[in-house]
């Protein structure tokens, strides 16, 4: 083999074994092996964590929002309201919240039935024989019964019957605790939105990610293709070796390597939008919103926990569900307190509608005393009245909870805006040391070993000026959620 042939074998050796360990040590900061096991953390966590050194690792910690439950033509180009209302609109979340509302409602009506007329009527036309004897008239005991059987004869009877609550206190507090179950599920509706909103616009920031990402793959790749130009100029001038050629045709294999990669993780998130918000999968689709950095002045911690108290819609739920709790509590003990009742009939009664049929009616007052039912109503009462403490104690838990969302919310967005301006004057600190070091290769007082290693900062710095910009409006999001205004939310 002559010298030529040599060169270019070692050349292919050393792109194929450098190409692979960059893979694997990528796939390593990632947490993952060569082959794409998974070997961190599972994926999830607080809203705007720590980002990660490489732009491909970042963990939103989107919460689980299910995909639409049917799919409607959008615009080709969705910002994030239009994502949002559109997810509202098909998402499963929200349909299965509406349709428990309208649950909800039923419920109500059936409880309000208990105060309303209950209004029948029942007509009959009857052949009867009847034995006297079995209902203890016997020839022996009354004189003038020759036979106890008697019949065939006709009857009828057609009637109308009212029956009207005059007063029961524990239909009055069933009704009022539908009433109250009605407003919990509209609010749980409400919450449904909350939460949908919340994940679209995470899902949406994924993709705005993935986008930025394949940008600064795309720019790393022009970059590395003219970094081999200036290396292959250089050794056809005699300045480079063949080894400065072969490190920036390695480094210009791995940066197309990571644009595939970037591509595909796009797609993904692309793919990933459309079944949440429900659109048609594999349509296109731009994003018109932009992945930015912009800092805005945050509340003061005690406003933004009474702000958060009042409107996030979980505090109101279960503030709801107590005073539901209490009202069917009380309308289980109203059951040992007498009610009154309205019963009345009218109709016409005789042998058949057209043969002696005169009308007949009753009226009547009813008075149910309860006296004694074993102690089933003790029994309900212990029932309900523990689900009254169980509620208020999940009140405080959720109320509790919400101050932590806040304050933690508040603490993750000064810390992102942080590492987003660090993150912005690394990419500017590493293209000065990589112009520096083009500069000395081009003047031939040093190899390129300077430039790719200028270069891999340059990439990592990119990298992780998205993550710092993805997670800086990751924390935006979290802490909209957190004062319960994730509807509302714009970049």
């Amino acid at each position: 083999m002559n010298e030529r042939g040599r060169v270019v074998k070692f050349r292919h050796v050393v792109l194929v074994l450098s190409v692979t360990l960059l893979l694997t040590a990528t796939a390593s900061a990632q947490g993952q092996t060569p082959g794409g096991t998974s070997t961190g953390q599972p994926a999830g966590g607080q809203i705007g964590g720590a980002p990660s050194s490489r732009g491909g690792g970042v963990n939103l910690g989107a919460p689980q929002v299910p995909g639409a439950a049917r799919v409607s033509t959008g615009p080709s180009a969705l910002s994030l309201d239009q994502a949002i209302q559109l997810a509202i609109q098909n998402n499963l979340a929200t349909l299965l919240a509406r349709e428990r509302r309208r649950e909800a409602e039923g419920v109500r009506q059936e409880l309000l039935a208990g105060l309303l007329p209950n209004i029948s009527a029942a007509a009959y036309q009857a052949n009867i024989t009847q034995n006297l004897a079995a209902l203890g008239f016997q020839p022996s005991t009354f004189p003038g019964i020759r036979s106890t059987f008697i019949g065939p004869f006709n009857n009828f009877d057609a009637r109308a019957r009212l029956v009207q609550t005059i007063f029961s206190l524990s239909a009055i507090k069933n009704y009022q605790a539908g009433r109250a179950g009605v407003h919990i599920a509209e609010l749980e509706e409400q919450l449904a939105r909350e939460q949908v909103a919340s994940g679209t616009a995470l899902v949406y920031l994924e993709a705005l990610r993935a986008d930025r990402s394949v940008a600064a793959a795309q720019a790393n790749v022009e970059l590395a293709q003219a970094l081999l130009k200036l290396a292959e100029d250089q050794h056809n001038a005699g300045v480079a070796t063949g080894v400065d050629v072969t490190r920036a045709e390695v480094r210009l294999a791995a940066e197309q390597v990571r644009l595939a990669q970037s591509q595909t993780a796009s797609e993904q998130a692309r793919l990933n939008l459309q079944r949440v918000v429900g659109l048609p999968l594999g349509a296109s689709l731009t994003l018109t919103d932009q992945l930015r950095f912009m800092e805005e002045p945050l509340p003061s911690t005690e406003t933004a926990v009474a702000e958060a108290a009042q409107e996030r819609r979980e505090v109101r739920v279960a503030e709801e569900q107590v005073r539901a709790n209490e009202l069917e509590r009380e309308a289980v003990r109203a059951e040992l307190l007498p009610s009154l009742e309205f019963v009345g009939d009218y109709g016409v009664s005789g042998i058949t509608p057209t043969n002696t049929d005169l009308p007949t009616r009753r009226v009547a007052i009813q008075l149910n005393v309860p006296v004694f039912n074993g102690g089933l109503t003790n029994g309900r009462i212990a029932v309900a009245a523990s689900r009254e403490r169980q509620a208020e104690l999940e009140l405080g838990s959720v109320r509790g909870q919400v101050e932590e969302d806040v304050r933690l919310a508040l603490s993750n967005i000064r810390t992102t805006a942080a590492e987003v301006r660090a993150a912005n004057e690394s990419v500017q600190l590493a293209e000065r040391e990589l112009a520096m070091a083009r500069d000395r290769f081009r003047a031939g007082v040093a190899d390129n070993l300077e430039v790719i290693n200028a270069q891999t900062a340059l990439a990592n710095a990119r990298d992780a000026q998205v993550a710092a910009i993805t997670q800086y409006n990751a924390a935006r999001l979290n802490l909209a959620a957190a004062l319960g205004r994730a509807e509302t939310f714009r970049w």
